[in-house]
């Protein structure tokens, strides 16, 4: 389990860290090899798996006391930088697995060098076993190179003693960005249809989603998926007819896969909304989205555009009026768009139903 406030407070020391411990790499790398190299301290966690996967270290370790350990790691990418600029390039790429006595003397000397400069800033009791280790992961690239390879600072961070910066005030307010844009996916919500019904789809039908509320959205932006409360057009609302479906129910002389039910969903295409506005949704304040509502809305069945058209409400949940029909090689991916099928063709004739994923309800 993370532990959130741990974190929060690692970032509030990360430059602490960074002002302290990169001037020390810089200084020890330079006076034992040459100038020339650059170091940026990448990352300052608590997870040596996600640091390490997929490399190959060379590691020194250094007794601290009777109970614990500091490890410095340098990436076999790493030491190749470090090499090619101290013993000259050459075709010969620097193998772990084949190291050479004086390579292994050399990297095991300056990581030793580097300890015995860091350790300063180290509080070590003589006895104490520390159970927490903080890892500082540095990229280093030197100037007659463009690869920048990581070696890695293991400490336990009872050790260290790092300062908390103060807060800045923050130099703009989120009001000052009130009117900017972002691009957004608004979904409306969803519904079952059978194979045979998305088949007969056509200009003029209005499909309404049960799985829908016309005072709900769902905001889709990066990784956020956010519902929201949202302000009814009462332009958009049509009279509810309970005298009768529009014929779409007709199974007759269907086969089993056209009875199966597969999910549809309903999504504006991108639109445009503020940051104002998605502060107002992350405050859960009910948002007025009148300036979207003439988008057009996308019917999706398998992530795949079936049809589209324009947004209605009936009897509180959203419904579209479709006016333009997908044919089976034009349906497309989410998020692309296609020219409407000239009016004269019967898309729905040639709707491939195999296009999508569908289950069988039980």
């Amino acid at each position: 389990m993370i532990n959130s406030v741990f974190f929060d407070e690692l970032y509030k020391q990360f430059a602490w860290f960074d002002s302290v411990f990169t001037p020390v790499v810089k200084n020890c790398s330079s006076e034992f090899f040459y100038d020339g190299f650059e170091y940026k301290l990448a990352s300052i966690s608590t997870n040596m798996n996600v640091l390490s996967q997929n490399e190959t270290f060379f590691v020194t370790k250094v007794k601290i006391n009777a109970k614990n350990d500091v490890y410095i790691r340098i990436s076999q990418d790493a030491i190749n930088v470090i090499l090619d600029k101290v013993l000259g390039k050459n075709n010969r790429r620097f193998d772990l697995s084949e190291v050479s006595e004086l390579e292994a003397r050399i990297i095991t000397s300056f990581n030793d060098f580097l300890y015995e400069t860091l350790a300063p800033n180290f509080t070590i009791e003589p006895h104490r076993r520390y159970n927490e280790i903080l890892h500082l992961t540095y990229f280093v690239k030197s100037e007659i190179s463009d690869t920048a390879a990581k070696f890695i600072i293991s400490v336990p961070k009872e050790i260290l003693n790092p300062q908390t910066l103060e807060a800045k005030e923050p130099r703009f307010e989120d009001k000052d960005f009130a009117n900017s844009l972002v691009d957004v996916n608004l979904v409306l919500g969803t519904t079952t249809f059978p194979v045979a019904d998305i088949k007969k789809l056509d200009v003029g039908d209005i499909v309404v989603f049960e799985n829908s509320n016309s005072s709900e959205m769902t905001l889709v932006c990066s990784n956020i998926v956010q519902k929201f409360r949202v302000k009814p057009n009462i332009k958009i609302i049509e009279p509810y007819d309970t005298g009768g479906g529009d014929g779409m129910e007709d199974n007759t002389n269907t086969n089993l896969w056209d009875s199966i039910q597969v999910d549809m969903s309903a999504e504006f295409d991108k639109v445009k909304v503020t940051l104002g506005e998605l502060k107002s949704i992350e405050e859960g304040l009910i948002v007025d989205l009148c300036s979207v509502y003439d988008n057009k809305v996308s019917l999706k069945v398998g992530g795949k555009v079936v049809a589209a058209g324009e947004l209605v409400i009936i009897n509180d949940r959203f419904g579209v009026r479709i006016e333009k029909v997908n044919d089976s090689s034009s349906s497309e991916p989410a998020d692309e768009h296609t020219e409407a099928a000239p009016d004269d063709e019967a898309p729905a004739e040639d709707f491939d139903y195999s296009d999508f994923e569908v289950e069988e309800n039980q």
